[in-house]
């Protein structure tokens, strides 16, 4: 299965390479830290074990390798993160005819998260306590926009410690995306002034209330908001076709729990909790976000083999 997975994250990398500026000075190039990084993950393990030659096969090694400082100091360039968002983009199949139709497109898109818990003697001065799994933990999240079509990548996701709002990760997600439609969430995104933002952005929001039917109050209401109060809590004798259509399109978000167990159950997976030596929030992200690569060739793959 490594080996699969792989094959398909080499050819990703491959194509992004081939389109890729190099740089002189650069003893290794920018493809080549990815590979590293990639490689060490996937078998879920520091990148110092990645730089070691005897950790590869004669199939996937690379002609050269980089030490643990050269990662170290390559990782945290520009460079390495663009390089990656271009990785995550030519397994999701986005090209620029694609992005330009999805543009004039309406999308049926979920919001949510994952918390990435610490152990709570932890010292990272980056992790913060927040709501984690049925409890106040130490940790990461993950905020992800994804679609409901079955693209191998989210849309848009975030790495923040566990206390970051939610709401205003929604708000600074929904303005990476392109075309507008619905957005589905839960009670915690609740908001009129995020209800408002999301309109600006060609979406309406669509989440339940706290407390249902119940009355309004006397506060300012977004038009979106009411409308979505409507579309979830019409009685079937008032507006029967309205109301199930917005309870029919708000089951969609179970498919956001089907991808999250999907991206946890397997060798590669994403896990609940951070491995002791991802540690600080650059780190997290990078490891985190080698995690969605990995998951994406997976299906990729598992597309590969029902094909």
């Amino acid at each position: 299965m490594d080996l699969e997975l792989w094959t398909q994250l080499s050819m990703a990398i491959s194509d992004v390479e081939r389109r890729w500026p190099s740089r002189g000075r650069d003893t290794h190039p920018t493809s080549r830290i990815v590979r590293v990084h990639l490689w060490s993950v996937l078998h879920d393990r520091p990148t110092r074990w990645g730089c070691v030659r005897e950790n590869w096969t004669t199939r996937t090694r690379p002609p050269s390798l980089p030490d643990q400082s050269t990662m170290s100091r390559r990782m945290k360039r520009a460079d390495f993160d663009e390089f990656l968002i271009r990785v995550g983009r030519r397994l999701n199949g986005d090209s620029n005819a694609s992005r330009a139709r999805d543009a004039s497109k309406l999308h049926v898109r979920i919001v949510d998260g994952k918390s990435l818990e610490l152990p709570n003697h932890s010292t990272d001065r980056d992790a913060r306590w927040g709501r984690g799994v049925s409890r106040t933990s130490l940790g990461y999240k993950i905020h992800f926009l994804c679609s409901t079509e079955e693209k191998p990548m989210p849309d848009a996701f975030a790495i923040t410690p566990l206390n970051r709002c939610e709401k205003q990760m929604a708000a600074r997600m929904i303005r990476r995306v392109r075309g507008g439609g619905y957005l589905l969430a839960d009670a915690h995104l609740d908001a009129s002034w995020l209800f408002d933002h999301c309109r600006v952005h060609a979406h309406q929001l669509l989440c339940p209330r706290a407390k249902p039917h119940t009355a309004l109050g006397h506060h300012y209401q977004s038009p979106d908001r009411v409308r979505a109060i409507e579309m979830l809590e019409s009685p079937a004798n008032v507006n029967p076709s309205f109301g199930s259509f917005g309870r029919s399109l708000y089951r969609c978000r179970t498919i956001v729990e089907r991808r999250f167990s999907a991206a946890v159950c397997f060798g590669a997976g994403i896990g609940n909790s951070l491995p002791p030596w991802v540690r600080r929030i650059g780190r997290v992200r990078r490891w985190t976000t080698a995690k969605l690569l990995i998951n994406a060739a997976r299906i990729r793959n598992n597309r590969r083999i029902a094909a």
